[in-house]
């Protein structure tokens, strides 16, 4: 697939991750964006710590949203003593938590299965500045080892007698964050090195550089990019249009089905 039409199809889910809030169809959107990574090779480890990583985010949205939601009106789902967890604050965490899980699905999927080289290439074509795209792509190829040094440092720690799990909560919060340092240290010898062997071979923005595979679209991603389109649009437009109802701004009676259609499933 074209770099492009996965910038394009990335986008499509970020719009599509605003303008809908019900679970369900979030659900769907998050469980569509979970396909492509189902395709890529990824271990079974790097699987249980991305399920882990985005049922802490879920639970920690779902608990901060009903412990803290103050919108009138709001009907009590647990009460412990003075502790009152919120149903509309449960419900609102769960649409906030599904929203971010759909864009940052979207946004592993793209970064796993994209060369940095053919994301630059494509984000040039799409007209974004030279040192964005170059930024972009430079992340793109780090960001990978820097997790996997993270990984390395977190191994030797255990190693050495000091695993996270036999660890209290302020231990192991303590520990995560001295992890920064050689994390950081690290990243910061690799930018060098980089940065000295591109001034080596004479990088320069301006300099024309050849193409090793020009970018083309195959003839089965056009009607991809407009069901995408298509789909995105029409969600986007319905939304404003209930938006524009709900303010009292535009009121369509021929459309009083499409509203109620919208704001049961959208």
């Amino acid at each position: 697939m074209d770099p492009r039409t996965r910038l394009f199809l990335v986008a499509c889910v970020g719009l599509l991750a605003v303008s809908l809030d019900r679970p369900g169809s979030l659900g769907l959107l998050c469980f569509v964006c979970l396909l492509p990574l189902c395709a890529l090779r990824i271990s079974a480890a790097w699987w249980r710590r991305g399920a882990l990583a985005i049922a802490a985010v879920v639970w920690a949205t779902l608990l901060s949203q009903g412990l803290f939601y103050r919108a009138l009106p709001r009907v009590p789902l647990v009460e412990l003593g003075p502790i009152v967890v919120w149903k509309e604050g449960v419900f609102w965490g769960l649409v906030q938590s599904l929203r971010f899980v759909a864009t940052i699905l979207a946004g592993i999927a793209l970064a796993v299965s994209t060369p940095p080289d053919r994301l630059h290439a494509a984000l040039l074509r799409l007209g974004v500045p030279f040192t964005l795209s170059f930024l972009a792509a430079t992340a793109l190829r780090t960001v990978p080892d820097a997790a996997r040094t993270v990984v390395v440092v977190r191994a030797a720690r255990a190693e050495r007698g000091r695993p996270v799990w036999r660890r209290s909560p302020w231990a192991w919060l303590r520990l995560e964050v001295s992890l920064l340092r050689p994390v950081v240290a690290e990243s910061l010898r690799r930018a060098r090195a980089l940065a000295e062997s591109l001034d080596a071979r004479g990088f320069s923005a301006g300099a024309p550089r050849a193409v090793a595979r020009p970018l083309r679209f195959a003839a089965w991603e056009i009607p991809v990019l407009a069901v995408a389109a298509t789909i995105t649009l029409t969600a986007v437009g319905m939304r404003l249009l209930f938006a524009l109802y709900t303010a009292e701004a535009l009121y369509i009676p021929a459309l009083r089905p499409l509203y109620g259609f919208i704001r049961r499933s959208l």
